[in-house]
């Protein structure tokens, strides 16, 4: 029967290759938007590294001395702007709602920082460079934003690793990927970004504080400590106690003494949760513009197929009939017919990887991906389509298997 099936497509040769034609586009779209898809929302199912509930940023700024508001102080400006700025650190500290309060500068996720740069031992060689986005936090950082060790060290280690001058760096894909490991870089001394005037000792490795909920972290990431008087610069990021965020904000809208001393004051109070939502709308409009995409295409696929085998089973009534009159059973008939369309289905990925898979390294540079996620998205490709290919002949095929051996050879 095998034989029997090539010989009858090789005699149909011409249709068979407009129907390969049209399943190695349909694989091609489908394979291209599940790589995509996959790539722009994998970061979803990694770690975030933090936790960015009760989270608020608050901006710090200055009376400009041009202002009616502003307070002439003299010689004394510069040490005064510290020390009111520590002084409204105090108060937001003792606020009965807030947990923690933290100075920083691009440390608070959600802000696409683009500050990388190369971590290098200064004790030892190592070819591979460690490389990642840079993050200023005062010790506080590790409990605003609930950081966590990935050598099993607490929170209050993490804190005064940081309080000590300490770096915390990020877990590296692309570091490991080359045969290293970041915990080897335990206690080793470090400079970054070829900067020799200050030399770093790394405390520990946490997860990976990601840009964003989709960025998958292909980079590292350090946390630099703002200790003594570069605490004193930067923005602001507070932790509230679970429950206590509306009014918090309440005190921080009401409370003049929160806000402001002299030349200082602090605005712009806005949690982590809506930056999260303003961040990443527009990717997540994305994924979801390419999977509707993706779904119509499969359903569009799905109907044109149905189309396309309803009219050549119509074809093949009489044909059907004859093999029922001389034994066939159902079973056989259903497997030639579905086989014939699996057969098709086999021509248009062979097509298909023809076309993509010569080009395969340079895709995998550029999304920064392993071959291995292109194979898994050529098989589900085959899958969602060998799926729609079978089910669009079998509601023909069924139909057409009901009809009387008689009535369909009638005209025979």
């Amino acid at each position: 029967m095998k034989r029997n099936l090539l010989n009858q497509m090789k005699k149909e040769w011409r249709d068979n290759v407009w129907l390969v034609i049209e399943l190695a586009v349909v694989c091609l779209a489908i394979w291209g938007l599940s790589v995509i898809v996959y790539v722009q929302g994998k970061g979803l199912f990694i770690p975030r590294g933090f936790n960015p509930e009760n989270v608020y940023s608050i901006s710090l700024k200055k009376v400009p001395s041009g202002s009616p508001n502003y307070i002439d102080l003299g010689e004394n400006a510069g040490a005064a702007y510290r020390s009111d700025f520590l002084e409204l650190l105090r108060r937001l500290r003792e606020n009965p709602n807030v947990e923690a309060v933290a100075t920083h500068w691009g440390a608070i996720p959600y802000n696409y920082n683009y500050d990388g740069r190369q971590l290098a031992l200064i004790d030892g060689q190592d070819s591979i460079l460690y490389f990642g986005n840079t993050r200023y936090g005062s010790p506080d950082i590790v409990n605003v934003l609930q950081l966590n060790s990935l050598t099993g060290k607490s929170r209050k280690d993490l804190y005064e690793m940081l309080q000590r001058g300490e770096l915390l760096i990020g877990n590296n894909p692309n570091y490991e990927e080359s045969g290293r490991n970041p915990r080897d870089l335990i206690g080793k001394k470090v400079i970054l970004g070829g900067d020799t005037s200050r030399i770093y000792r790394v405390g520990d490795v946490i997860e990976q504080v990601r840009r964003t909920d989709f960025e998958p972290g292909w980079a590292g990431g350090y946390i630099v400590p703002l200790v003594g008087g570069d605490e004193s610069w930067g923005s602001v990021a507070v932790r509230v106690k679970p429950g206590k965020g509306m009014q918090f904000k309440e005190d921080f809208k009401s409370n003049a003494d929160l806000r402001k001393l002299r030349n200082v004051y602090f605005s712009d109070l806005k949690s982590l949760t809506d930056i999260r939502e303003s961040c990443q709308r527009s990717v997540e409009v994305d994924i979801r513009m390419k999977i509707i995409i993706m779904i119509f295409l499969v359903l569009t696929i799905f109907l044109g197929l149905l189309g396309s085998f309803w009219f050549r089973i119509q074809q093949r009534i009489s044909e059907i009939a004859i093999r029922k009159v001389c034994g066939a059973k159902r079973r056989e008939i259903f497997a030639r017919i579905i086989t014939e369309g699996l057969i098709l289905l086999l021509g248009a990925i062979v097509v298909v990887g023809c076309i993509v898979w010569p080009f395969i390294g340079t895709f995998e540079n550029m999304l920064f991906e392993k071959w291995t996620i292109f194979l898994a998205a050529e098989a589900f490709t085959v899958l969602i389509v060998a799926i729609g290919i079978i089910i669009s002949l079998w509601y023909p095929a069924r139909k057409a298997m009901q009809i009387e051996p008689a009535v369909a050879i009638k005209s025979e």
